[in-house]
């Protein structure tokens, strides 16, 4: 098993086992995140729920990242 913590709304934070979620969908100004039969909303969009379920910062736009060959 493989958990984040993540933010909720209402406002608030979960602990969510990353193997469970099965899709996520925009809802508002975030996300509907499905684990199997339930859900929860997040205020992530989808690039950032990526982010965040990946163990990146919530707005890594790549430019950061450590991850693959990095240039330079």
């Amino acid at each position: 098993m493989r958990f984040v913590q993540i933010e909720t709304l209402p406002p608030g934070k979960a602990l969510v086992d990353i193997d469970k979620v099965t899709h996520a969908m925009p809802e508002g100004a975030g996300s509907r995140l499905f684990l199997g039969a339930q859900h929860i909303d997040v205020p992530h969009s989808l690039s950032e729920l990526e982010n965040v379920l990946a163990g990146r910062e919530r707005n890594d736009d790549g430019e950061n990242s450590r991850a693959g060959f990095g240039a330079g």
